[in-house]
C-alpha cells in the first residue's frame, strides 16, 4: 500500500502556485532531554514548466526560524476495511534552524533542511541572572516564559524552595538542563496539529501508549518481513553491572556540628551490587534535599542495568510513549517498555524499481521497563567561577547596615544587570573576619555602598561569600594617599554622621614624626581587669572639658620628681576616711586669698623646728575648750597696740628671781578706764593687769611700788621636740575624738571668686607632627 508523506510550512515557497519544497529524505533521532534534530532532503517539484534556474533560487531565509511539518501516514493495523485500527497520521514539527542548497537532478534543485525543536532557541541565548526563593520548577516557568512555545507539566513531586541560584554566564538551555538533571526531571516532545510540545516529567506515570492503537502492542518477528508490514525485527535485551548505593554529604553552618550526610541504596540483584559512589559537596543544606538528591542519582544508576535496542519498519514508534513487546523468545522480556530514544529513516523509493512503496521507513530505538523510573545522566556541568569577582552591599532605602543574626549582608554583582540596588538583589552572604571564635574574634559587618570582593565556595556560584572590601572613586580611603603613604590605621563612620563622626586609630612610620593616634566621637570605655602599666617617655598632657571622677580602690601613690603644680578655677574639697600626712621636704606657703577655716575634730600638733610667726591682719582669736598652756625656752614677748588685758577668775605671776611692773603710771586697786573699781585692796593681779597695758615692752624698770607677791604655779617648760624630726605620718587621731567627715566648711567663707594664678597652657592634645594628616571621615 502506497504511504503519503508531506511537508509542510507556514513560510513554505511556492514555485508556479505548488510548494517549492517536496520531501526526498527524513533521518533523524528523538531522545529523553534531548534536542532531537531532524535533517530533510528536499527537492522542488518534478514539474518541466519550472527551470531549473528559479528551481535553485528558492528562498530559504523566509524558512530559517520558522515551523516546519513533516506529516506521516499510518496505516494502523492494515486490514484495509472497517476493522482497520490505528489508522492517522504522525506529526513532526520543528524549527528550521538550517537551510541550503546542495544541487540538482535534471530540472529538480535540491535542499538540505536541518529543523529542531523550540527549546534550541534556548541554546542562543546566554545569562547572568539570579534566582531567589523558588522551587526548580518555578525556574523552568520563568524561563520558559521567555519564549512563545507550550510546554505541559506531568509532575508528581513537589520540589523544595531554593534561596539562591544562579544562572552563571550559561546559556538558558545548560542553565535549565543542569537544574532538570539535578532534580530527576526530564523532557520530550509530542508533536500535534503543527505544534511541538515539551513536556515535563518526574515519573513513569507520565508516559501513554501511542495515539495510534496499532502500536499499543508491537509483535516481535525475526524473520525479514514482506514490504509494507511493521514489525520489531531485532531486539536486545541487556543486563549491566551498577552502583548499589549513593552517598552524598555538604555543610550547614546554622547547623555546622549536624550531620546532613545523606545515603540511598538501590542494589540489583547482581554480584558486587553493594559498591558505593560517595559525592561531594552534594549541593544542599537541609538532610530531605540530600534525601532527594541521592535517591535520584541512585535510580538513574539503576536504570541503566535493564535497557534494550531494537529496530523494525516502524513509523509509530515515538520516543515518550509506551509499547508492549509480543512474540519475544526470552518470555521475561515480553513486558510494557518506555521509549526512552528513536532514530528514524524515511527514503523516497525509485518508482522504476517496482516497489510497491514510495518510501521505505527504518526505525531503531531504546527503551527501559516501565518499572525502572528513568533520570537521566548528570552531564551538563554546573559553571565554576574563575576567582574573586566584585559587589556592592546594597539593602533597603534609608539604612545604612543591613545585616541579620549571622553578620551576613546583600550584594548587587556587578554583572546583575537586573539588581535594583535593593535588599532583593541577592540572598544573605556570609562575611569572612580575621578572627571568628565563640562569642570572641573580630567583626566588621560592611556598609551599603561599599565595595566588596566575592569568592564562592568550591567556585560554586550558588554559595558567594564577602571576602574583603575595596575602595573605589566614591568609597575614598580615610586620608589622602599617596601623601600620607606611611600612614596606616582604621576608621569608622558615624551612623549618619559626616566626615567628621568617626572612631579611629592611626599609625603614623614616617622617620622621625612617629606617631599612634586615636579618636572616640563620643564616649570611650576601657576595661584592665588586672595590672595596667603605663610609661610615658617625656610630657604627658591630659584636657577635660568637663568633670573628671578617680576612684582608686585600694593605695595611691604618685610621684612628682620635679615641680607640680595644681590649679583649680572653682572650690576645692579634700575628704580623707583616716589620718593623713604631709611632708614638704622645703619650704611651704599657703596662700588663701579670703577666710580660712581650720576645723580639727581632735588633737592638733604644730612642730615648728625654727622660727614660726603668725601675722594676722585683723581681729585674732584663740579659743581652748580646756587648759592651755604656753611655753618657751627663751622670753616670751606679749605686745599689744592698745590695751592688754589679761583677764581671769585668779591671775598668778610668778617670778623666781623677781617680778618687775613698770610704766608710766602704775594704778593697783583703782578703778580703770572702764571704771572697773581696781584700788589698793582688789589684788596683785589686777593692779597688774592695768598696769600692763600701760607699759612699753621695749624696756623694763622697777617699780618703786612694794607689790604683794602672790604665789603662781609654772609647770615646768619642756623641751620642744626635735625640728629635724617629723611626726609620725602613720599617726592616727585621738580615737576618741574621730574627725566628722561629715563636716562642711564654714558657711560664711565664700568660694574663692578671684581666677587662679596664670599657668602654662598645656600643648594641643589633637596637634599632630608636621607631614601628618588628621584622618578625615
Amino acid at each position: 500500500m502506497s504511504r503519503t508523506i508531506n511537508l509542510s510550512s507556514p513560510a513554505m515557497p511556492y514555485l508556479l502556485g505548488e510548494p517549492a519544497l517536496v520531501l526526498s529524505k527524513l533521518e533523524g533521532e528523538e531522545a529523553f532531554s534531548t534536542l532531537y534534530s531532524y535533517t530533510i532532503t528536499a527537492k522542488t517539484p518534478a514539474n518541466p514548466l519550472i527551470p531549473w534556474q528559479a528551481a535553485s533560487n528558492v528562498d530559504l531565509k523566509s524558512l530559517i526560524g520558522k515551523e516546519m511539518t513533516i506529516e506521516m501516514e499510518l496505516d494502523g493495523n492494515g486490514l484495509g476495511d472497517v476493522r482497520s485500527v490505528g489508522k492517522g497520521t504522525r506529526e513532526i514539527t520543528g524549527l528550521v534552524e538550517r537551510a541550503r542548497y546542495i544541487g540538482r537532478d535534471a530540472n529538480q534543485a535540491i535542499f538540505e533542511i536541518t529543523i529542531k525543536p523550540w527549546f534550541y532557541l534556548a541554546n542562543l541565548t546566554s545569562d547572568f541572572k539570579i534566582y531567589q526563593n523558588k522551587n526548580v520548577v518555578d525556574i523552568i516557568e520563568e524561563v520558559f516564559s521567555d519564549y512563545n512555545f507550550p510546554f505541559e507539566k506531568r509532575l508528581a513531586t513537589t520540589y523544595p524552595i531554593l534561596d539562591f541560584q544562579v544562572q552563571y554566564g550559561e546559556t538558558d538551555f545548560n542553565f535549565l538542563q543542569r537544574l532538570m538533571e539535578e532534580w530527576g526531571i526530564y523532557w520530550f516532545f509530542e508533536h500535534q496539529d503543527h505544534k511541538q510540545k515539551l513536556i515535563l516529567v518526574d515519573h513513569v506515570g507520565a508516559h501513554k501508549r501511542s495515539f495510534s492503537t496499532a502500536y499499543h502492542a508491537i509483535e516481535y518477528l525475526s524473520d525479514e518481513p514482506k514490504a509494507g508490514e511493521e514489525y520489531i525485527t531485532q531486539f536486545q535485551t541487556q543486563e549491566t553491572l551498577t552502583s548499589g548505593t549513593w552517598v552524598t554529604n555538604d555543610y550547614d553552618f546554622t547547623k555546622s556540628r549536624a550531620d546532613i550526610l545523606a545515603m540511598d541504596s538501590k542494589p540489583r540483584k547482581t554480584s558486587f551490587n553493594d559498591l558505593e559512589i560517595y559525592h561531594w559537596p552534594g549541593d544542599y543544606d537541609q538532610p530531605d534535599i540530600g534525601e532527594h538528591l541521592s535517591r535520584v542519582r541512585i535510580e538513574e544508576r539503576g536504570a541503566l542495568g535493564s535497557r534494550a535496542v531494537g529496530s523494525g519498519q516502524l513509523r509509530g514508534i515515538v520516543c515518550g510513549a509506551n509499547f508492549e513487546l509480543k512474540g519475544f523468545p526470552v518470555d521475561k522480556a515480553n513486558r510494557e517498555y518506555m521509549i526512552i530514544s528513536s532514530r528514524l529513516t524515511v527514503a523516497e523509493v525509485d518508482q522504476l524499481s517496482g516497489g510497491e512503496d514510495a518510501f521505505s521507513c527504518e526505525s531503531s530505538f531504546t527503551v527501559q521497563p516501565t518499572t525502572k523510573i528513568y533520570r537521566h545522566p548528570q552531564v551538563t556541568p554546573k559553571p565554576k567561577t574563575n576567582g574573586p569577582q566584585n559587589a556592592i552591599i546594597v539593602g533597603p532605602p534609608g539604612e545604612e547596615i543591613w545585616t541579620d543574626e549571622y553578620g551576613r549582608v546583600k550584594v548587587r554583582f556587578v554583572w546583575d544587570r537586573y539588581g535594583t540596588n535593593s535588599e532583593s538583589d541577592s540572598c544573605w552572604l556570609r562575611v569572612s573576619q580575621a578572627w571568628a571564635g565563640n562569642s570572641f574574634g573580630g567583626i566588621y559587618i560592611p556598609r551599603i555602598g561599599q565595595e566588596v570582593i566575592v569568592d564562592c565556595i568550591n567556585g560554586d556560584p550558588d554559595r558567594p561569600m564577602v571576602m574583603g572590601s575595596l575602595y573605589n572613586n566614591v568609597t575614598r580611603p580615610p586620608w589622602d594617599l599617596p601623601a600620607n603613604a606611611t600612614q596606616s590605621g582604621m576608621v569608622s563612620r558615624t551612623v549618619g554622621g559626616g566626615l567628621t563622626n568617626y572612631n579611629g586609630v592611626r599609625f603614623e612610620d614616617k622617620s622621625g614624626l612617629e606617631q599612634y593616634w586615636e579618636q572616640a566621637e563620643r564616649d570611650m570605655s576601657r576595661l584592665t581587669k588586672n595590672n595596667e602599666t603605663q610609661i610615658i617617655g617625656a610630657d604627658s598632657v591630659l584636657n577635660v572639658g568637663a568633670n573628671r571622677s578617680e576612684v582608686v580602690g585600694a593605695n595611691y601613690n604618685q610621684d612628682v620628681l620635679g615641680t607640680s603644680m595644681l590649679a583649680i578655677g572653682a572650690a576645692s574639697m579634700l575628704q580623707v576616711g583616716l589620718a593623713r600626712s604631709v611632708v614638704v621636704g622645703g619650704a611651704h606657703s599657703l596662700n588663701v586669698v579670703l577666710a580660712n577655716a581650720t576645723n580639727v575634730g581632735g588633737a592638733n600638733m604644730t612642730n615648728v623646728g625654727g622660727f614660726n610667726g603668725l601675722a594676722v591682719g585683723g581681729a585674732h582669736q584663740t579659743a581652748v575648750g580646756g587648759a592651755a598652756t604656753l611655753a618657751a625656752g627663751g622670753p616670751i614677748a606679749i605686745g599689744a597696740g592698745g590695751e592688754l588685758i589679761l583677764s581671769g577668775d585668779i591671775v598668778k605671776i610668778v617670778g623666781k628671781s623677781k617680778v618687775i611692773i613698770q610704766g608710766g603710771e602704775v594704778h593697783i586697786n583703782s578703778d580703770d578706764c572702764c571704771g572697773r573699781k581696781t584700788g589698793n585692796g582688789g589684788g596683785a593681779f589686777g593692779a597688774f593687769a592695768s598696769l600692763a597695758g600701760l607699759l612699753p615692752l621695749a624696756g623694763a624698770i622697777a617699780l618703786p611700788l612694794p607689790l604683794p607677791l602672790l604665789p603662781i604655779v609654772v609647770p615646768p617648760v619642756t623641751s620642744p621636740p626635735d625640728p629635724t624630726v617629723p611626726p609620725d605620718p602613720t599617726l592616727p587621731p585621738d580615737p576618741t575624738l574621730p574627725p566628722d567627715p561629715t563636716l562642711p566648711p564654714d558657711p560664711t567663707l565664700p568660694p574663692e571668686t578671684t581666677a587662679p594664678p596664670e599657668t602654662t597652657a598645656p600643648p594641643e592634645p589633637t596637634r599632630t607632627p608636621p607631614g601628618t594628616q588628621t584622618p578625615p571621615p
